[in-house]
């Protein structure tokens, strides 16, 4: 009977011991819509030049490739892209929301990894940061020639974190 209940204690104890140290997996970003979030990010950190921000369909493969660099929309439920409304400007702010945030870090990096910085005619984003708070992740790309005292990566990136509670889950710079 002894061995019994020091079986059954020590796998309370284990069961306790797991759940406490198990992340959420299903912490949640930012409040908002995402075009809601891209708004708020803009309070601080706005291109000088038209910007639009538009519903990506994560069920065309060619747009969901074009505007995040990912291959499949597996693990996405939704994504936004502001982008120059007119001309060649390299400049892209993109919000993508996971289904799990456990999978945030996987989909940031195969969104840097996959991303065509070269997207645009004549001109090229050679910066770019990706990030994520919850299950929103972020990725800012843009040319070196639009850094000012507001805008640039880090500035979006910072307007971002605050949005998220001052706290990144992941930043791949």
């Amino acid at each position: 009977m002894k061995k019994v209940i020091s079986v059954i204690m020590a796998s309370v104890l284990m069961l306790c011991f797991v759940t406490a140290c198990g992340g959420d997996t299903s912490a949640k970003g930012p409040d908002g819509t995402l075009t809601e979030i891209v708004e708020k990010i803009y309070e601080s950190s706005k291109p000088e030049f038209g910007v639009m921000t538009m519903e990506v369909n994560v069920s065309d493969s060619d747009a969901l490739k074009a505007y995040t660099g990912l291959d499949s929309a597996d693990k996405v439920s939704e994504a936004v892209a502001s982008e120059p409304m007119i001309g060649s400007q390299a400049y892209s702010l993109v919000l993508v929301r996971v289904k799990n945030s456990a999978d945030a870090k996987e989909v940031a990096e195969a969104m840097k990894n996959g991303i065509n910085q070269a997207k645009w005619i004549c001109v090229e984003a050679d910066q770019i940061r990706v990030s994520a708070g919850g299950d929103v992740v972020m990725l800012i790309m843009m040319s070196s020639n639009f850094n000012s005292e507001t805008l640039s990566v880090d500035k979006i990136t910072d307007a971002f974190k605050e949005l998220c509670g001052g706290t990144l889950t992941v930043d791949l710079k």
